[in-house]
């Protein structure tokens, strides 16, 4: 085996081989968010080349004795395996399995064509223009249906897995070439699988600008955790705005709302986070969290239908208690109000993301698209009408602008305004 945890690599160099079947190079992703690297791999049977698979690798350190942070990332890679062992679903990329080799192992998993949310929230900010209500609500029921699955999966004895996800946000969904939504990681899954090595950080695993209060408070999580991410998705994916950036408000506005006791939870759980990796705006994320109102969720969901307004505020409930209480119900809703629209499938939201990239077409040259993105082509067609939400951006403070450095491709997130992923002129992979 080649070990991947020692550059370079070129295309084509076979990292292992399994059996009559090898996995060849063919690029680099980066670090992952337990310290692995993930790559791409084209498969190679006698059949000939295959599919392109993503590996999470780490390799045995060399004449060392294994440190407490390479056990804990290798615990966590198999538990993700056997996890994914009850996520078979075609709304969830698929787990392979784990190979392990002499100098180390690599989790290999299905890889997704398409495109993000994350991707598709920068090209709607280069066009000037958000995603139709009806995109919004197909995207929101089908993730909706694929989290209904596994917040109610049992084991082998029927007993509740209490599966959450703990990591919803735009760049862990994303849209094929056929209209398909699908969740793309579980890796950082909250669950009572037998064995699991328990995780009790006062911080979330996952995207902090997508977190729950009471994951960002250190509060018990569940199925309505991963409901109010979701929600943060939908909402900003609709309007371009976030909740955790309130643009109407100073920082001094947000402190005034704070009672003596919220405070005090905030100061908590900003000093129990420390020396915990977090970005370096995630006390002002504690903060707002602990402080928005209604009143903010209603003026972040302006311009929406007060349908689509409603299940959102219901969504963005600080108190878990006052949410849906499960994905179904969620889904159902959101069906509900789609079916009262004119009829929307997959494939018209597979032509109004074209419709999008084309009215971006001179500005996607500064769109940073991570390198496992891609499958969806920018057509050649008349987008002079099209039956859109029209939203302008909120002015935004920065906060996001920090949360791109040392994360996985699949985490950069994007702040709409002028220059928030410009990252050199480069062709964007769509």
């Amino acid at each position: 085996m080649v070990q991947p945890s020692n550059p370079p690599l070129s295309s084509g160099v076979v990292l292992f081989t399994q059996g009559d079947t090898s996995y060849e190079f063919f690029r680099d992703l980066g670090v992952g968010r337990l310290g692995e690297r993930v790559l791409l791999a084209l498969v190679r049977t006698p059949q000939g080349l295959g599919d392109c698979v993503v590996l999470k690798c780490i390799s045995l350190p060399q004449g060392e004795e294994l440190s407490e942070g390479f056990q804990l990332t290798r615990t966590r890679l198999e538990e993700e395996v056997r996890l994914a062992r009850y996520l078979q679903h075609p709304r969830i990329a698929r787990v392979h399995g784990l190979v392990e080799m002499t100098h180390g192992l690599c989790v290999v998993m299905e890889n997704l064509e398409g495109l993000s949310l994350n991707t598709l929230l920068s090209v709607a900010q280069a066009g000037g223009r958000y995603f139709s209500e009806s995109f919004v609500l197909y995207v929101g029921a089908e993730v909706a249906a694929a989290l209904d699955y596994a917040h109610t999966r049992t084991d082998e004895a029927g007993l509740p897995l209490g599966i959450v996800n703990r990591d919803v946000n735009p760049g862990r969904i994303r849209l094929g070439p056929r209209g398909e939504v699908r969740i793309t990681d579980f890796g950082v899954a909250l669950s009572r699988l037998t064995g699991r090595v328990a995780t009790s950080f006062p911080r979330p695993l996952g995207e902090v600008l997508y977190a729950a209060p009471e994951a960002l408070l250190g509060d018990a999580l569940d199925a309505r955790t991963d409901l109010f991410s979701l929600g943060l998705t939908l909402l900003e994916f609709a309007t371009g705005r976030h909740l955790y950036d309130p643009g109407h408000l100073l920082a001094e506005g947000v402190e005034a709302r704070l009672s003596r006791e919220e405070r005090e939870r905030v100061l908590a759980a900003s000093v129990a986070s420390l020396g915990l990796n977090l970005p370096p705006f995630a006390e002002d994320i504690i903060r707002c969290a602990m402080s928005y109102r209604s009143v903010d969720v209603e003026r972040a969901a302006e311009g929406l239908s007060v349908s689509l307004r409603d299940i959102l505020h219901t969504l963005l409930r600080p108190e878990p208690s006052e949410r849906f209480a499960t994905a179904s119900e969620l889904e159902g809703l959101l069906c509900a109000r789609l079916a009262q629209l004119p009829p929307y499938s997959g494939e018209d939201a597979v032509k109004e993301i074209q419709q999008a990239l084309a009215e971006a077409e001179n500005q996607l040259w500064d769109i940073e698209v991570p390198d496992d993105e891609g499958g969806i082509a920018v057509p050649m067609f008349d987008t002079s009408h099209l039956d859109v939400i029209s939203t302008e951006p909120a002015p935004r403070r920065g906060a996001r602008k920090s949360s791109t450095t040392a994360r996985h491709p699949d985490e950069v997130t994007t702040a709409p305004g002028a220059g928030s992923r410009q990252a050199g002129r480069r062709q964007p992979n769509v």
